[in-house]
């Protein structure tokens, strides 16, 4: 599969899910929901790993896969659900447009990536897609800043985990993402109830309904484990991490899309303004 492809269905099915993500943590918790998410992924990706014979991982690499997922499966995911629920998901996958810079700065300090200006200008018209997708939406209700405040620590933290798994890459090219993200999964899975059980956060599933079971089933397969999947592979593939992040922060002009097809809106300067700035973005990423 094409990296660019697996980049694009990434973000797509991740914009799709948030949708879920942001009623769910409403309903229950962050914590409860992030580990409910958390032991899907890992026994998906058990099990394909196990199918495919590479349960097992190169042991210098699995330091650089734990803190991977300790920064981007548990800490980033806490912040970035919390501004889900009290800001809503467009909101908050608005604020990714500054996770390429952030990955792109941390590439150069860690990895000693650097990136070609074509690049960089790709990754302008991007966050100039998102600046005009935030100025279509600044009258649609209120914002938290604070929230707002924390779900940007929680995009900081996870570009440091994307940079820690592009780290692991590089030293074992051939290793499988799905074995890759199997470990990445498992300190939500040690963590999480040990920090539930601190906050007094009940963990159990006796009081969800099937209905909320299976929306918490088909929004972890969908935006979990397929989106992780996918994105983890794009990561595996090319040269620098901040061309995925670039390619991956999409997921609102997506949703905004959808919502001008369904609401019937006519696209006013903004919306115009902002699929231009997409279209120049990734031309720029993909070709320069």
């Amino acid at each position: 599969m094409s990296p660019y492809v697996a980049v694009f269905l990434s973000s797509l099915f991740w914009a799709i899910s948030t949708q879920v993500y942001s009623k769910m943590v409403n309903k229950f918790s962050v914590y409860r929901f992030n580990l409910y998410k958390s032991i899907i992924a890992l026994v998906c990706f058990f099990i394909a790993s196990w199918y495919i014979g590479a349960i097992t991982c190169p042991l210098n690499v699995l330091p650089w896969l734990l803190l991977s997922g300790f920064l981007g499966f548990l800490l980033a995911d806490l912040f970035i659900f919390y501004s889900f629920a009290k800001n809503g998901p467009a909101r908050t996958l608005m604020l990714a447009a500054f996770e390429p810079t952030i990955v792109a700065v941390y590439s150069y300090l860690i990895l000693g990536l650097t990136l070609p200006l074509g690049k960089i200008i790709g990754l302008f018209f991007l966050l100039l897609c998102l600046c005009f997708l935030a100025l279509e939406r600044s009258k649609r209700g209120s914002v938290s800043l604070k929230v707002a405040l924390l779900a940007l620590v929680g995009i900081n933290i996870e570009a440091l985990g994307v940079v820690f798994t592009k780290k692991a890459f590089i030293l074992a090219p051939h290793l499988s993402p799905m074995t890759a993200n199997l470990y990445r999964v498992l300190p939500a899975i040690v963590l999480l109830p040990m920090l539930a059980r601190f906050m007094n956060v009940k963990m159990g599933i006796g009081d969800i309904s099937t209905k909320s079971k299976l929306n918490i089933l088909g929004s972890s397969l969908l935006g979990t484990f397929m989106a992780l999947y996918l994105y983890v592979y794009a990561i595996s593939k090319f040269g620098h991490p901040s061309i995925i992040a670039g390619l991956g922060s999409l997921a609102p002009i997506y949703a905004s899309i959808y919502e001008h097809w369904r609401d019937k809106k006519y696209p006013n300067r903004y919306f115009v303004g902002s699929i231009v700035s997409m279209i120049v973005g990734v031309l720029f990423l993909i070709f320069m």
